[in-house]
């Protein structure tokens, strides 16, 4: 699983980067990821940057290499899609070149990654999974979800509200 960097920030700011690693066997990313989330985060002492490191050191979480063609093709989506950022670019090219799924909440980068016939999941996703698979307990789901709420997280309230109608149709088929 390939994860963009604000993902990747947020599942570290509200501690869920195990569950991730529970759900999947592989988590990925690349050097600018790793670079976003960790390096730039360290300078400001972000508790979330310090979290993800420890992840990266303990291979739970692989910074993988571009090769030559995915780089170029990260830097040209760049040029055509101003908004995207490196992480998106980056994990969006990334997930293309491992043939990898990909956890991206970015409403333009979830546009690009269908474009190339990618089916992002996003962060809430990922969640009602973990949920699902018994990973965790509903008011451990809640209580993520108020924590990502309070972190001012890119949600809407139509967002989390469709959240929560897929979640009561999960439980009661549980």
């Amino acid at each position: 699983m390939i994860v963009d960097s604000s993902s990747l920030i947020i599942l570290a700011k509200v501690n869920i980067l195990l569950v991730l690693t529970k759900l999947y066997k592989n988590i990925f990313i690349t050097k600018k990821i790793y670079n976003e989330t960790v390096e730039e985060g360290l300078v400001i002492d972000a508790a979330d940057s310090k979290i993800i490191k420890n992840f990266v050191e303990n291979s739970k979480i692989k910074v993988l290499n571009l090769n030559k063609k995915y780089e170029n093709f990260s830097n040209e989506l760049k040029n055509i899609y101003s908004q995207l950022g490196d992480g998106e670019s980056d994990a969006i090219s990334l997930a293309l070149q491992e043939k990898d799924n990909i956890i991206m909440d970015e409403k333009i980068g979830r546009q690009v990654c269908k474009l190339y016939n990618l089916k992002p999941k996003g962060t809430l996703r990922i969640l009602l999974e973990a949920y699902k698979n018994n990973i965790i307990k509903e008011d451990e789901l809640r209580e993520i979800i108020n924590e990502i709420i309070k972190y001012k997280f890119r949600i809407g309230a139509d967002v989390i509200n469709e959240f929560w109608i897929l979640f009561e149709k999960i439980k009661n088929v549980k």
